[in-house]
């Protein structure tokens, strides 16, 4: 699976744009969080992000089913504070409460129900009772509702209200942050300023991802939110979504055009076939009363058409 890049995972040497930009982000957020932690990043796909969580964080570990990835991360990026391990979401091969931060990008989308449950109660198993969960998923409703589209590694997608209870199901204290492009990308608490362009920031809803910060404690942390916004030339998914609105306003315009088009041309031929009845009623009407006319206007001629006509 790692030899080929299908567009599932996020491979540094093949990504640029759009994706290269959200997991750098949720990365150097999560990194803020990690100082001096035991940390598992779940699901870390080819270590990329993993090694970026290792520069402020004790120890990093990186987990993920696919040996392949996890032989091609130890070799690109492991050390003494880094390594990776082959295991499953379903079974994390750490012994109970061991773990300060549990890291979880874009991972939970992509198993069905059941699995996403079992994973969340192997997380809390592996936290400490002051232990954090990171973890961000799609919002449903902006990547795939709003653009008609459709990721085919993806099992099980979230609306904002149906994550946010998942998580609630096991955790007391959550924060989320907003994650999405505009004229760069960034990641803001909910309604933030953005100070670059004098903005108000998204809502949850309507962000494209959407990042959660949980524990079962309060916490007491500052995080650096303007420094993650990334301008990006490769940026294309607000004038992507721009072009397919503006690409169905055309054809709805076109249809309706086209609808009128027909009904005009129906009501032509049935002004035409009404007028040719008329016609022909007339032409019948008129019939009779040839002859009579012909009398009155040219008695002479009537006269001899009579004499003819015996």
């Amino acid at each position: 699976m790692s030899g080929e890049y299908t567009g599932e995972r996020f491979l540094p040497q093949e990504c640029r744009g759009e994706m290269a930009a959200e997991h750098y982000q949720r990365y150097r957020l999560a990194a803020q969080l990690v100082k001096g932690k035991k940390v598992l990043d779940a699901a870390c796909g080819e270590g990329y992000g993993s090694s970026l969580l290792a520069e402020e964080a004790e120890e990093v570990t990186g987990l993920d089913i696919d040996k392949e990835a996890v032989e091609n991360a130890n070799h690109k990026y492991g050390n003494k504070k880094l390594s990776y391990l082959k295991g499953s979401i379903e079974e994390l091969p750490f012994e109970d409460h061991t773990l300060d931060v549990v890291v979880s990008f874009e991972t939970i989308e992509h198993v069905g129900e059941e699995i996403q449950k079992k994973f969340l109660e192997e997380i809390c198993r592996v936290l400490k009772p002051e232990g954090t969960l990171i973890m961000s998923t799609p919002n449903k409703a902006v990547y795939t509702d709003l653009v008609e589209g459709e990721n085919p590694f993806h099992v099980k997608e979230f609306y904002v209200k149906e994550f946010q209870e998942f998580l609630g199901s096991r955790f007391s204290h959550m924060e989320y942050y907003c994650q999405y492009p505009n004229l760069g990308y960034f990641i803001t608490r909910e309604d933030e300023n953005l100070n670059v362009y004098n903005k108000k920031g998204k809502t949850q809803e309507e962000s494209r991802y959407v990042i959660a910060v949980c524990s079962n404690v309060p916490q007491k942390y500052e995080l650096n939110t303007a420094g993650l916004t990334i301008f990006e030339d490769q940026m294309y998914y607000e004038l992507n979504r721009y072009a397919h609105e503006k690409e169905r306003q055309i054809l709805q315009m076109k249809a309706e055009a086209e609808a009128f088009e027909q009904q005009l041309e129906n009501s032509i031929q049935q002004q035409k076939e009404y007028i040719a009845k008329l016609e022909d009623d007339l032409r019948l009407l008129k019939e009779p009363y040839k002859a009579l006319l012909l009398h009155w206007r040219h008695p002479v001629k009537y006269l001899r058409e009579k004499i003819k006509g015996k």
